[in-house]
């Protein structure tokens, strides 16, 4: 008896235990993947804003797992001059975000059997409808995803003027860039290869883009408040909202004549709404048993589109799921982020413990949040496994693979040479072949090209300033110091002075061309294709003319004129010659081909 009383005992004071146990494990605060305490990130991600309030302007911020929102919160104002404060409410713009509704709905379509992700595109598209492409190997659904289809960067998506909205087909049609690689050769990010991809949705599903995200992603997801037609025409309070909205630089200063801008490649990048929104969609990437994502009617399509179709280089480091790309933390998430001319964004989210993460704000290519903050949630990439592979810092000059490559705004991508140093680490995965991959685009290091290229344009500069202080300086010594010297209609001096002026002219295209696109490129306001072709006519023009001006002057070479005379024309006559070696080189000639 003694002994079953005794075992009796044992098993209650064991039983409670147990008991306890799961209490208390039941009741242990929940921690993030950066080791943070849930309770804790309201504090953390307050002290953050904080210490930044002096550039903030507007921010919503919300982070959830697969049990609901964590933390949820608006920051700033919406427009700062009228204290009009952000809310839940608030629009912004999802930048290229949006290209996740386009890989969403190629997944979908490969779900239903009507897409092949590594069939020829062409296959899906009308007849000759790619004309720009130079290699043989074929470019598939999966080259698009990873920005791999060898596409060249293209100017001029987007207007201020609601009148030049054309149909999808229309704008990749008009704007179509040359295939300048090999695909799968090079990372190269491509806003046109995202839209053609769209396109490629909308003739598989014989819908309109617009209307099938409503059909297909937007009501599923009940998401009522985001628009992804060019012109908000798709939701009209989602317009009338975005009207609210003021946008402002990383400073936190205002982006002058910022206003509504249309994207003609607009499944690339015109996603806009709120953060709930977001959240939604974001939700519907990371589900659980209990609740399956509503975006695909097999759960094993959404973890197939989260396997990764890229890596970098030869390791097995992920870069790139089916058009989402991996970012390295404490620990690998994955995600997107989006720019506009005024606002950014970011969505991020960890697959295994169901964490996420959405940002949005009014400041253009603003990192302090969409990037940094986001270690509060996921880690620091210096504690990650990552930060300690051995990685030695590129030696030399680097070119950037994605941009203008060939055409008459090539002269854009020479002058793009950068270099990479130790603090770079987390950014960059240098392989032995010469090559230095990002996310978004490779870097060859070429440091004899980089000097190349960027001694071309110095000298083409220099040419130019050396015409201008000789037509002005030499005209008024000519005028006013030596007014007895006669300057005869068939001098060389006479040629000098009309050779200086194309080279002068020349300069000032090219200052007039790169500033506008600089300045377009922060404010949006680029402006119409048309004027750049006339500034690239004009590059031909003064060719034409600078020839026919030394042609001209060869007569006069052996004339009455002093050895000295001589010289100084032939050193004209060679700067010139480098504006126009430099002007045929990089194609600026060619105003057709914008």
């Amino acid at each position: 008896m003694k002994k079953i009383l005794s075992l009796a005992l044992l098993f209650g004071l064991v039983f409670t235990f147990a008991l306890s146990k799961a209490g208390s494990a039941e009741g242990a605060e929940k921690t993030l993947p950066s080791g943070l305490a849930n309770g804790n990130l309201s504090a953390a991600i307050e002290a953050y804003v904080s210490d930044h309030e002096k550039t903030t302007c507007g921010l919503n911020v919300l982070v959830y797992d697969r049990d609901g929102t964590i933390y949820e919160n608006s920051f700033g104002y919406a427009d700062k001059e009228k204290k009009l404060a952000s809310n839940g409410d608030t629009v912004y713009e999802w930048g290229s975000i949006s290209k996740l509704m386009v890989w969403v709905s190629v997944m979908q379509l490969y779900e239903e059997g009507k897409i092949d992700l590594n069939a020829d595109i062409q296959t899906y598209l009308p007849e000759g409808f790619l004309t720009n492409l130079r290699f043989d190997e074929p470019i598939t659904m999966i080259d698009l995803m990873n920005h791999q289809a060898g596409f060249q960067d293209t100017y001029f998506i987007q207007t201020a003027d609601s009148s030049e909205l054309m149909s999808l087909e229309e704008a990749l049609r008009t704007r179509q860039p040359k295939q300048v690689y090999p695909p799968k050769e090079h990372t190269a990010y491509s806003n046109w290869g995202a839209a053609l991809a769209a396109y490629i949705v909308q003739r598989i599903s014989g819908m309109d883009y617009v209307n099938y995200v409503h059909e297909h992603i937007f009501e599923p997801l009940h998401m009522e408040h985001t628009s992804i037609s060019p012109n908000y025409g798709d939701n009209e309070w989602v317009h009338d909202q975005r009207l609210k909205l003021k946008c402002y630089d990383s400073d936190g200063e205002p982006i002058g004549g910022a206003g509504l801008y249309y994207i003609l490649l607009y499944p690339a990048g015109s996603a806009a709404g709120t953060i709930g929104d977001l959240a939604k969609f974001a939700r519907a990437l990371t589900p659980d048993e209990e609740h399956p994502s509503p975006l695909f009617k097999k759960q094993a399509t959404l973890k197939e589109m989260e396997t990764p179709t890229g890596f970098y280089g030869s390791t097995d480091v992920e870069k790139n799921l089916h058009g989402l790309f991996a970012s390295y933390y404490g620990i690998e998430t994955i995600g997107h982020g989006g720019n506009t001319f005024g606002c950014s964004a970011m969505l991020q989210f960890d697959p295994i413990s169901g964490v996420g993460m959405v940002l949005m704000t009014n400041q253009a290519h603003e990192t302090i949040y969409n990037y940094d903050m986001y270690e509060l949630v996921y880690g620091k990439f210096a504690d990650s496994t990552l930060a300690r592979m051995k990685r030695e810092v590129p030696k030399g000059l680097l070119l950037n693979t994605r941009g203008i490559i060939e055409g008459p705004l090539s002269f854009l991508g020479a002058m793009g040479v950068i270099t990479y140093s130790e603090e770079d680490l987390d950014n960059w995965w240098y392989e032995e072949d010469k090559m230095v991959e990002t996310p978004f685009s490779d870097f060859t290091i070429s440091t004899v090209q980089a000097v190349a290229n960027v001694s071309c344009m110095i000298f083409f500069i220099l040419a130019g300033l050396y015409g201008l202080v000789k037509i002005v300086g030499g005209l008024i010594v000519d005028s006013l110091i030596k007014k007895k010297r006669h300057v005869s209609a068939d001098s060389l001096r006479k040629h000098a002075y009309i050779l200086s002026g194309w080279m002068a002219l020349a300069l000032a295209n090219l200052v007039i061309l790169f500033a506008r696109l600089s300045t377009g490129y922060r404010t949006g306001d680029i402006g119409s294709p048309v004027s750049y072709m006339i500034q690239s006519a004009l590059f031909g023009v003064l060719v034409l003319l600078m020839i026919i001006t030394m042609l001209s002057a060869r007569k006069n070479a052996y004339g009455n004129v002093t050895k000295k005379e001589r010289r100084k024309f032939l050193i004209t006559v060679l700067l010139a010659m480098v504006q126009c070696m430099v002007i045929v080189t990089f194609e600026m000639y060619k105003f057709w081909a914008i």
